[in-house]
């Protein structure tokens, strides 16, 4: 069987690519708004229930109850003829877990800022 050169190399750039099919997505993403328009969002999170930690550690019945909000900054702009924007979020984290370790019961509260994120992206169809 004859391949094309072009079948070998999509066939090359797929199999590349494997480890990197994760995408995360945010709001007004793709939103198609104005050039220099500007948005601030807040969002939040609220989780509660049960860990799982698959026997890793000594805890048993171990819970957790917390809450992650986000402030977030959106600004669009042209690229090249297409819409494109950034997005800046900075999340903080509050929580509370307990559990059981070794018959003792532990609860421990943690509050801090979670990782930064920044975001660029550009329509490359539409907009």
């Amino acid at each position: 069987m004859r391949f094309s050169r072009r079948a070998i190399l999509c066939s090359f750039a797929a199999l590349l690519s494997w480890p990197l099919c994760a995408q995360d997505i945010a709001p007004r993403e793709y939103a198609i708004t104005p050039v220099n328009s500007n948005a601030v969002i807040f969002t939040y999170s609220f989780f509660d229930g049960g860990l799982n930690f698959n026997g890793a550690v000594p805890i048993t019945n171990p819970t957790g109850m917390f809450s992650i909000p986000i402030f977030s900054v959106y600004h669009s702009s042209g690229v090249f003829g297409r819409s494109a924007n950034f997005t800046a979020s900075l999340p903080y984290g509050v929580g509370t877990f307990q559990g059981e370790l070794v018959g003792t019961h532990r609860q421990i509260y943690r509050s801090g800022l979670v990782d930064f994120n920044a975001l660029f992206s550009v329509n490359l169809m539409g907009g």
